[in-house]
């Protein structure tokens, strides 16, 4: 006999998805014919989701990289029509310092098939990759031993 599904108990986990690990902005919002224009419209979403004005991200840039940056600078990094203003690695790691957001990073990134994730989860890194050397090392040493009985 089956039991009736309670329907008066919330289910917790029905509607869970658990956030992401790796900060990425929604491809649509970064689409581009070019990957100077991602590029610019990562840095400008960037700004724009900072809460900061393009004047107070310009003078903590320049706090940051000891070189003067100005809010004219940050309107021709988030322009796409300006591609040849694209901003500096020095500048760009400077924005994801301020803001606290890789994404734009992560765009520049993507193509060249590698990813920004949160320093706190490179020790899981390093145990993942560990243990995949022990399982290739493991997987040499049985086919050694297969070859070692075969051939005696």
């Amino acid at each position: 006999m089956s039991r009736k599904r309670d329907t008066f108990t919330v289910d917790l986990f029905r509607d869970y998805q658990p956030a992401p690990v790796v900060d990425r902005f929604d491809h649509e919002e970064v689409k581009a014919y070019s990957l100077a224009g991602k590029l610019s419209k990562a840095v400008a979403l960037t700004m724009e989701e900072s809460g900061m004005t393009r004047d107070e991200l310009a003078t903590a840039l320049s706090d940051v990289t000891k070189s003067p940056v100005s809010k004219a600078m940050l309107d021709a990094y988030a322009s796409q029509a300006r591609e040849q203003h694209s901003i500096s690695a020095v500048r760009l790691a400077a924005l994801i310092t301020i803001t606290e957001d890789p994404r734009a990073l992560n765009v520049l990134l993507e193509d060249a098939g590698f990813i920004v994730i949160p320093k706190k989860y490179e020790a899981l890194l390093k145990r993942e990759r560990a243990r995949e050397l022990r399982e290739q090392l493991e997987r040499e040493e049985r086919a050694a031993d297969a070859e070692w009985r075969a051939k005696r």
